[in-house]
Order: C-alpha cells, then structure tokens, then sequence
C-alpha cells in the first residue's frame, strides 16, 4: 500500500512510523526542514521538504500512485488544497485532518472526508492494513461508515446468513461462492473460502470479525 502524507508534525510524523513498521510505502511532505530532518532520522520513510500544496512538488511525489493520500497538517486550508490536488493528480482515496470544526462545511462541499481526532485518523488508516483477508475498500458518510470485503476463513463453519449473527447495523451484500456473484437472503449459506462484502459502521469492525470466522481485532 502507497500512502502520502502531507504534514510532518506530531501527528504525521507518527502515522508515518506507525505505517513504516507495518511494511508499507510511505512518503512525507512537510514543509519545515527540522520536522522533515527529524522524521528522515526516525524512519526509513521518504521524506520530501516542500510545500504540500505544489503541484510540482505533489506530482514528484507520484501521488497519481498513492492508495490513500492524508493531510494532517495544523492548518485546515493547506489540507482542503492538499486533498483536492492530489485527487486531481489521480490519488485513490483523501482523508483530512479537520483543526476547526466550523470548516467541517466547506470540506464536505467539496466532498473531502474528515476526522477531527487525531487517534481516529490512524484507526481509519491501519484498519486496511492490519488483516490481509478482512479488507476496507472504501469509506461513506464522512469516514463514518465502511464497506469491508471479507475471504471466509477456512476454519468457518458453513451457515446461513441468519445464522451467521451479523450485528445490528451491518449489512451483508454479496457473496462470491465458487466465481459466482450472488445478493445474498437471510437463507444464503456462507461457506468457507466464499468472499463477501460488508457495509456497517465503523465501530462495528469487531463485531463483524468475529461474525465472519475472525477474532477480534486488537487495538
């Protein structure tokens, strides 16, 4: 996975150790030269000093090829230009760090999605990245709700949908079984080695972990 992150500051310079150790590609644009120089020295990531709303300086960090690109500086205008240039040069997804809650409008006006907590910026970012087979493809309603694609562990005893428990909030919408796509009923069975996907909130991970054959996730 390819991750840029804009802002070299506390928060960033710790998403980009956290995201480092997990074996991921991580680049860092910040425009302070002691920020930039502490986080070179930190880790093994790549570190660009500049301005993370260039154009230029965006494009030679290949965000046309980032998988995630997150702007986490202390300033809500240079994450706002940050994430719509980087849409525009072809990132996957954007997520923004939100500094003051009365810009919350202006950035869904432009469809950019936002956390204002620092600690759930990494929750939402690690949760791709932690279970191979349990995987989040994408982020609704202001990163409140998530779509997960899940491969059925091997260990999973066959069962119904209904059986299977998904918790209240949940809501299991295909199943691949056998290279067949199917819409699921509550009298569909899940096998093991099935893919399925799954929209619920996102507190509701764990639950539907384990509903699916998986412990809980740690934290």
């Amino acid at each position: 996975m390819r991750v840029v992150l804009v802002g070299g500051g506390k928060v960033g310079s710790y998403l980009a150790r956290e995201l480092d150790e997990g074996g991921h590609v991580v680049t860092v644009i910040e425009a302070s030269p002691e920020h930039a120089e502490e986080i070179s020295e930190e880790s093994r990531v790549l570190v660009i000093e500049g301005d993370g709303t260039d154009v230029g300086l965006l494009t030679s960090a290949d965000v046309h090829r980032a998988d995630r690109f997150v702007a986490v500086t202390g300033l809500d205008e240079v994450n706002l230009v940050a994430c719509q240039l980087a849409l525009t040069l072809g990132a996957g997804q954007v997520l923004a760090r939100l500094n003051n809650p009365l810009n919350r409008p202006t950035f869904d006006a432009l469809d950019i999605p936002v956390v204002a907590v620092t600690d759930l910026i990494g929750e939402l970012i690690s949760r791709e990245f932690e279970v191979d087979a349990f995987r989040q493809v994408a982020l609704l309603g202001r990163g409140q709700i998530a779509v997960f694609e899940v491969d059925i562990p091997t260990d999973f005893k066959a069962r119904t949908v209904s059986d299977a428990r998904m918790p209240a909030g949940s809501l299991l919408v295909t199943v691949v079984s056998g290279g067949e796509v199917t819409v699921p009923t509550s009298a569909t069975t899940i096998r093991p080695g099935d893919r399925v996907t799954v929209v619920s909130g996102i507190e509701l991970e764990g639950e539907v972990q384990l509903a699916l054959g998986y412990p809980r996730r740690r934290r």
